[in-house]
């Protein structure tokens, strides 16, 4: 009887964590991280901007973990993801300089930092979809194109960085492994395209840390066992 108590109540703590925290999975799988695949190159730039924001979403994930949970292990794989990912973000940096790419910045100043705390929360998570649709929101100005993809995706970001931050315990412990999950399997495909590429540069970074994502993947699917 109490295995099978402690089997529900284990149960429950996943299905609770998976069901407030699958805006993570349906976000990550709106990325457009496999549509070139035996087709042609991703498109450099695509490549970069794509890389960089799911890099910037699991360092900032994994700071929140990190900082609030309780599990050694845990904690020790968050803060493996943000030095891994802050170390290839750099590099992706260079990588754009060499190629003659923008490096695309945050276009929320103040609020991304590596340790995966947000600056001014309050103000910049402000719901504005009141006004989304009157002309004198944001200024009379319309986003539109890929830098209106990376303004949503980013603020998508510091929601869900929010959402996890009111989590607790096994809670929040299985809600970022979710969203580790989730999110190194579409790293791992776009990567995979890439090193694909007729580009030797982008051929070397992606398989480089081609590597460290499926070790990433395979270490957080042992959290689930």
């Amino acid at each position: 009887m109490k295995n099978i108590i402690s089997t529900l109540a284990k149960t429950a703590v996943v299905l609770l964590s998976i069901s407030s925290f699958d805006q993570i999975a349906l976000a990550s799988d709106k990325q457009p991280v496999v549509q070139y695949a035996g087709k042609a190159d991703i498109p450099l730039e695509d490549f970069i901007r794509q890389a960089k924001l799911m890099g910037m979403k699991e360092v900032q994930l994994s700071g929140v973990a990190n900082e609030r949970s309780t599990d050694a292990k845990i904690k020790a794989y968050a803060k493996m993801i943000i030095d891994d990912h802050t170390k290839a973000n750099e590099e992706l940096k260079m990588l754009a300089k060499a190629k003659n790419v923008t490096f695309p910045m945050s276009t929320l100043p103040g609020n991304l930092r590596p340790d995966g705390r947000v600056d001014s929360a309050p103000e910049n998570m402000k719901d504005t979809t009141r006004n989304q649709n009157k002309p004198e929101a944001a200024g009379n100005s319309k986003t539109t194109g890929m830098a209106g993809t990376a303004v949503n995706e980013e603020e998508a970001t510091l929601r869900l960085v929010e959402d996890l931050r009111k989590m607790n315990g096994s809670a929040l412990d299985q809600a970022y492994i979710v969203a580790m999950i989730a999110d190194h399997q579409k790293a791992i495909a776009l990567f995979e395209e890439a090193a694909k590429s007729a580009d030797a540069a982008v051929r070397k970074y992606a398989s480089k840390q081609l590597p460290k994502l499926k070790a990433h993947l395979k270490q957080a699917n042992t959290f689930n066992q």
